[in-house]
């Protein structure tokens, strides 16, 4: 596991425990807790995933192509063909 996968879900792990405490202190009580928590746990994951995104920007693919190997790619894709058959 690389830093910004347990960075993730070490925030994913304190913001669910607070989203579990806040469910349990809404003074209703639901017939089934579960179908409450789930729903709350999937939108707190994805706001995990976006804070996340927005705090740590820094973290950069390793492997990022140099702009001279994807123009080249470029130059090699815009072929034009006059047909079917046509190479």
């Amino acid at each position: 596991m690389n830093q910004a996968s347990i960075r993730r879900f070490i925030f994913t792990l304190i913001t669910g425990y607070l989203a579990i405490f806040g469910v349990q202190q809404i003074p209703y009580e639901f017939p089934n807790q579960w179908a409450v928590l789930i729903p709350v746990l999937i939108v707190v994951y994805i706001i995990t995933v976006w804070l996340d995104g927005v705090f740590f920007k820094d973290d950069q693919p390793l492997e990022k192509l140099p702009a001279s190997v994807t123009k080249a790619n470029k130059k090699k894709s815009s072929k034009k063909s006059n047909g079917f058959g046509d190479t």
